[in-house]
């Protein structure tokens, strides 16, 4: 089994703002939610606790959170935890990263 600590951490690019954050802890909570570990504030269309990103078994997965609007993968609507890959783009609310 491949510990997250043992591999290059994943690295999340916002693809309007390039900004960058790198995936360090087990799992992620993306919205606009103060307490997430990503948190988007400007993005009225991202629930508060939209989405989380977290490692399962040295995979890297996203789930969503019963967001408002969903979470979408690759631009497709994901209803169960989805297996996550470099070059891979998340939708939450209107904005979208790349997985690197």
């Amino acid at each position: 089994m491949t510990n997250p600590s043992s591999v290059r951490l994943p690295v999340l690019v916002n693809l309007q703002t390039s900004e960058r954050f790198t995936i360090e802890n087990q799992s992620i909570t993306l919205g606009r939610d103060p307490d997430c570990q990503l948190v988007l504030p400007e993005d009225g269309f991202a629930s508060a606790n939209h989405c989380r990103i977290f490692w399962d078994q040295g995979r890297l997965w996203l789930e969503d959170l019963m967001s408002s609007n969903g979470t979408s993968l690759n631009e497709q609507l994901i209803t169960r935890p989805s297996q996550l890959s470099p070059g891979d783009v998340i939708k939450v609310g209107h904005t979208r990263f790349r997985i690197e």
